[in-house]
């Protein structure tokens, strides 16, 4: 699949038991992101509470669940940054609560560039869902984030 919300989107509707969000317009989406970069996801990882590396590739997230899945970002361009430059590399945690196993998401990542909406002393998600945006919305975003430059 070309991009992760794609294939997000399919998992979701297809696990009984998953959780799930409200739908949000880009709109406030973009309005409540600190940083906005164009980025590529160079490889997913998993911790657990402690912070330890998980391998497993069957290893699970979700209610209850205390690992952590993070998407590893090479930054290519900032588009907006609420305070201070934005690092090369940033590491975005994914929320807990998804139903996602390890391997089912270092398969599903996509290597090509997106938009991460993003907020935060820790570049989360700026919301947990649609967070990443293809590359042919960055007209749009540009023109919703002019009025906060």
């Amino acid at each position: 699949m070309r991009y992760l919300l794609a294939s997000l989107a399919l998992l979701w509707a297809t696990s009984a038991s998953a959780t799930s969000v409200a739908p949000r317009l880009l709109e406030q989406i973009v309005a409540d992101a600190d940083y906005v970069v164009v980025a590529n996801i160079e490889r997913v990882d998993m911790i657990d509470r402690r912070g330890r590396a998980v391998t497993d590739p069957e290893a699970r997230t979700g209610p209850g669940g205390t690992n952590e899945i993070r998407f590893h970002l090479k930054v290519k361009e900032a588009l907006f940054a609420r305070s201070g430059a934005v690092p090369p590399t940033l590491v975005v945690p994914l929320w807990k609560m998804w139903h996602f196993t390890l391997g089912d998401m270092q398969e599903q990542a996509s290597k090509e560039d997106s938009i991460f909406l993003l907020k935060g002393d820790r570049f989360e998600p700026a919301y947990p869902a649609d967070f990443q945006r293809p590359m042919e919305e960055k007209a749009r975003i540009k023109k919703l984030l002019a009025p906060r430059r």
